[in-house]
């Protein structure tokens, strides 16, 4: 059956939009009340390592918790759940289950690091998609936290767009209060690109010092429908699973060790080739937090992530592989100390990653365009955030950062010192002003730096290294203001809101570009002048018990330009900013909690400069559903219907036009 759109979508988005959505934190803990009542207070951990309240980060920070996807997004894609935090889109292909992160207006090569359970992922595969992906299983997704900018410089080299740190699930989340074990039974089924997907993780405590978890799924998707009625080509089989274990040999000592793997089959590219991918993901951390001082609150991790993208011939021969290897460090401690009347949090931490890439193409040059070879980085940092007296806040650091990259012929290094200081205004309680200037730092990568190779026919052109790339330098100035009222419309309900202004502007900027000479023409990497991005996020959230609403929002811009030396603009093209977007989510809970209806309206504006991006995008609104109903503390369904009037369009940054309507059930046992 086909749904048609009614006139006036819009009306509907803006009649939404009134009550308003909000990304839910990571993570939540529990505050006392005057009245000694239990609150939840949303939380973020990316902006400073410190657990702060969603909207009481100094920055651009959001959240999605375990509840919010299981709610809103089931058996969904990363893709629906990052288009609900402002200032973030994705890239993607229908026929490669990768995602690109986009944070205003900046990605590939870095630019975002993102992690899971504190692994960098840093995959990269030259071609005209981007140029930086990861790989990820939903089911096994705890939470989500994003920080945009470059105000993360506790969370490692390159960020200079932003982190987003994925968590995967732990004991805790499977096993019941008063238990010793637990597991979760999921079934889920598409009905555009339809395939059954199974979940299954349990958790079990081996006595009070110890637990351990062991999950896996597996998913079938076969090619869906646009709202068009085009077929794409997106048929994939999934499987992954998950290892982790936790011992606490003492009180404030704890053990982890987390292992998962990917693997996902389907058919990529022009040619349709047959395609695996294999993405692997190792951790192993020590936490001591002093049980007799505050001086001591110490986080040792060191991690191993891998991702293999390998094609095949008809044969089953192999035809061409990208193998993409990254082991890492990260080691901080954060002392608790006071100073007369003001209280310092004093992170110290160094941190460092090694890429190896290697590549290897049988029938063509594949492996000169993305170059194999070795990227070091490296840094150190000291972060003091200092309160005084509930009203003022200030957060100031320093990290120093390195890098050394390098093939059989080619060696590059570089360094530098990087600044932040951020300033917190907390005139009363429902109200925090901020703002902060940070500056990052982002080395080359190694397909930027030694690229060497001919295009594949039919088009002609050298692709041609450059040594002599210089790093990106980040210059980064933010404002904002978070509001927090409690019983505005009746007793115990909740309205939050930030709103935040930002500039970033780029010293530096790297992108390709092509040359005329030598005859027939050749493309390189180089440094831009500048680039700069700037624009407003917002998002707000209300929340009474029986209904819930919360509303997100971008307007972002951005160009790049060159500068001759007499002071004069030499060219300006604009980057891949995303358009505007508004999105609005309402609901509302019945039968004591146990059903839940919601709805989300999004909104994305129109975007053309695909001559000097080779993207473009036309405005359009969809409208999904979302139900959940929990039979008993141990069964739940949930459905989604997305994309409910079978809206035709394709999202900016994507070649292939999205899903048309589909229909998505979930079922949730719990034992």
């Amino acid at each position: 059956m086909r749904f048609h759109p009614l006139p006036t979508l819009s009306r509907l988005l803006v009649g939404v939009a009134v009550l308003a959505p909000a990304t839910a934190s990571a993570q939540e803990v529990q505050l006392e009340s005057d009245e000694g009542a239990v609150l939840l207070q949303t939380v973020v951990l990316t902006a400073t390592r410190i657990a702060t309240g969603v909207y009481e980060t100094l920055s651009g920070s959001s959240a999605i918790s375990g509840a919010d996807l299981e709610l809103r997004y089931p058996g969904g894609k990363l893709t629906d759940v990052m288009a609900g935090i402002p200032g973030v889109t994705t890239q993607t292909s229908a026929d490669d289950p990768g995602v690109a992160v986009n944070v205003r207006g900046m990605q590939d090569f870095g630019r975002v690091a993102v992690m899971v359970d504190g692994a960098r992922q840093n995959f990269q595969k030259n071609g005209h998609e981007a140029n930086g992906t990861f790989y990820m299983d939903m089911q096994m997704l705890k939470s989500v936290d994003v920080t945009r900018g470059p105000v993360s410089s506790v969370y490692g080299s390159g960020a200079i767009g932003g982190v987003v740190s994925m968590t995967t699930l732990d004991a805790d989340d499977l096993i019941a209060e008063g238990e010793t074990s637990g597991v979760r039974l999921r079934f889920g089924l598409d009905s555009n690109g339809p395939g059954p997907s199974v979940n299954i993780v349990g958790a079990t405590r081996l006595g009070e010092r110890s637990d351990v978890v062991l999950g896996g799924t597996f998913q079938e998707l076969r090619d869906y429908t646009s709202g068009g009625d085009q077929k794409v080509d997106s048929a994939q089989a999934m499987r992954s699973g998950l290892f982790k274990y936790r011992f606490r040999p003492t009180e404030g000592q704890e053990l982890t060790f987390s292992a998962s793997r990917y693997v996902n089959d389907f058919e990529n590219g022009v040619r349709a080739t047959d395609t695996t991918v294999t993405a692997d993901t190792l951790t192993a951390g020590y936490r001591l937090t002093s049980m007799d001082s505050d001086l001591i609150d110490l986080s040792f991790k060191v991690y191993s992530t891998g991702t293999k993208f390998e094609q095949f011939q008809p044969g089953g021969a192999s035809e061409q592989s990208f193998d993409v290897g990254t082991t890492g460090l990260d080691l901080f401690n954060t002392a608790r100390f006071s100073t007369g009347a003001v209280d310092h949090e004093l992170t110290i931490g160094a941190d460092m990653f090694r890429d190896r890439v290697k590549t290897n193409d049988n029938l063509g040059n594949s492996d000169e365009l993305t170059p194999s070879g070795k990227r070091l980085a490296w840094g150190a940092y000291v972060q003091d955030r200092l309160q005084y007296d509930g009203w003022l806040e200030v957060i100031g650091g320093l990290r120093y950062d390195g890098y050394k990259l390098e093939d059989d012929t080619t060696k590059v290094s570089g360094n530098r010192l990087s600044p932040k200081l951020t300033l917190g205004l907390h005139p009363n309680e429902n109200v925090t002003f901020f703002a902060s200037y940070a500056e990052g730092y982002r080395a080359p990568s190694l397909t930027e730096t030694l690229i060497d190779g001919l295009h594949p026919p039919p088009v002609m052109g050298r692709f041609v290294p450059n040594p002599d790339l210089r790093p990106e330098i980040a210059q980064t100035v933010e404002m904002g203001v978070n509001l927090r009222f409690n019983d505005v419309l009746r007793e115990e309900d909740q309205l939050n809101l930030k709103l935040t202004a930002f500039r970033n502007n780029v010293d530096d900027y790297i992108d390709q570009v092509f040359m005329m000479f030598p005859l027939p023409g050749g493309y390189q990497y180089q440094n831009f002048s500048h680039a700069r991005l700037h624009g407003f996020e917002l998002e707000a959230a209300y929340d009474n018990g029986a209904v819930f609403a919360s509303l997100a929002g971008q307007v972002l811009k951005g160009r790049k330009w060159q500068i001759d030396p007499a002071g004069f603009s030499q060219s300006s093209e604009p980057l891949k900013d995303p358009p505007y977007r508004v999105t609005a989510t309402a609901g509302i809970r019945l039968l004591d909690e146990r059903l839940t209806l919601g709805a989300r309206a999004n909104l994305v504006g129109a975007k053309s400069n695909a001559a000097a991006t080779g993207f473009s995008g036309e405005r359009y609104e969809t409208l999904d559903l979302f139900a959940q109903y929990a039979f008993s503390d141990s069964i739940s369904a949930n459905l989604a219907l997305n994309n409910v009037f079978d809206r035709d369009y394709t999202q900016y940054l994507n070649a292939d036009p999205s899903p048309g309507f589909n229909a998505r059930a979930q079922l949730t046992l719990k034992f």
